[in-house]
């Protein structure tokens, strides 16, 4: 609620890239902080800032991923790149999910507060570590050359001089 709007507003004047390799990082650090803590006896208030630090990590990433999809493609296909955009979000959290709980299931239960802990903490170690592997994917992003003729994201937006009265 407050990350994502920042993040977005930055990303085309920073791009995508500076935005979302950190971001994953920062979720990567902060599930990776949470797997420590639920290794050693802790409170709750010990996971507020791993949990916070991975919520702005991932607050950073998500929206410069759609921006870049969709800034990818010229104005013509933004309709076919947001369905695209969408399905694979959809497709990455389902993917994610189920890895996780595949984890989970190998190496946990839900039968006891022991059994929890023991495929909580490799289920989220393997979410760190596909943050990490997906902020070296990151690395790829480059920000769009801008051909003649193609309007820019400002450009899409009607400025009050060019609304015809």
């Amino acid at each position: 609620m407050v990350i994502a709007p920042i993040a977005g507003a930055v990303s085309d004047k920073i791009g995508v890239r500076a935005l979302v390799v950190p971001g994953l990082l920062m979720q990567a650090a902060g599930f990776g902080w949470i797997v420590y803590l639920a290794a050693h006896s802790s409170g709750y208030a010990g996971y507020i800032a791993p949990f916070l630090i991975a919520g702005v990590g991932i607050s950073m990433a998500l929206p410069c991923i759609s921006a870049a999809g969709l800034n990818a493609v010229g104005p013509e296909l933004l309709g076919k790149a947001a369905g695209v955009m969408n399905t694979m979000q959809q497709f990455g959290a389902v993917f994610g999910i189920a890895v996780a709980t595949t984890v989970f299931n190998a190496h946990g239960s839900l039968t006891s507060a022991a059994a929890v802990t023991s495929g909580y903490r490799p289920a989220l170690a393997v979410s760190a570590g596909l943050s990490i592997l997906g902020s070296a994917v990151a690395l790829g992003l480059r920000r769009r050359a801008s051909r003649p003729g193609t309007p820019t994201h400002n450009s899409l937006i009607p400025s009050p001089e060019r609304i015809p009265s």
